[in-house]
């Protein structure tokens, strides 16, 4: 019982620090309204800040993805370990960063600097979720014996982080593509396609008859 309520309170923690660095992203475009309020249009707020608002915009989708992730990994633990809460804090570490990447983003002018510290930012958050999925995938007693994770699981989490790294090394060999390089993620779908029959069709041939 103790170690179910262990796994619960580490589920409420990371729900609570994901929901946080959410709000986070918005609060510098509530300053900037705030303190131009009367001084301008809501046309020129706009086009003022328009990177700005897709920074927030794009960060808002990836902490959402990456809490659903994480959040459907944890779903049927019912354990947790040492080693099982501190790659959660780490990877809950990635996602409290993550506003501040998303406001270089939006200050600063595209670069290989700026790029390389956003793109890295999710890199390391995916790594962290593919170390998860991947542990709780070798300790199964960790989890619901009906509902333990899948490698088609582990591959999902796996082939988001191996897009990320993709988009990191586009963007460090080719400086101008920046922020561009992330349209690499869009392949994942048809890898998705041709890759995910395979696993399922060994995941059946491995199951106990």
């Amino acid at each position: 019982m103790e170690n179910q309520r262990g796994i619960e309170r580490l589920i409420f923690f990371t729900d609570a620090v994901a929901a946080i660095a959410i709000t986070l992203l918005i609060l510098p475009l509530v300053e900037i309204v705030t303190n131009d309020a009367g001084k301008q249009s809501l046309e020129t707020f706009i086009h003022d800040n328009i990177s700005q608002l897709f920074a927030f915009a794009l960060s808002f989708v990836i902490i959402a993805r990456f809490w659903i992730a994480n959040h459907g990994i944890l779903a049927d633990t019912i354990g947790a370990t040492p080693a099982l809460i501190w790659l959660d804090i780490a990877w809950v570490f990635t996602i409290v960063v993550l506003p501040l990447p998303t406001e270089i983003t939006a200050v600063y002018p595209a670069s290989e600097l700026t790029t390389v510290i956003y793109i890295g930012t999710c890199l390391a958050g995916t790594l962290l979720l593919t170390a998860i999925s991947v542990y709780l995938y070798r300790h199964p007693k960790l989890e619901r014996k009906d509902r333990p994770t899948s490698a088609l699981q582990v591959w999902g989490i796996g082939s988001t982080a191996a897009g990320f790294l993709f988009a990191l090394l586009l963007a460090l060999i080719f400086p101008g593509l920046h922020y561009w390089a992330l349209l690499v993620l869009l392949l994942a779908t048809p890898l998705d396609l041709l890759v995910k029959p395979l696993i399922r069709r060994r995941e059946i041939a491995k199951a106990p008859k």
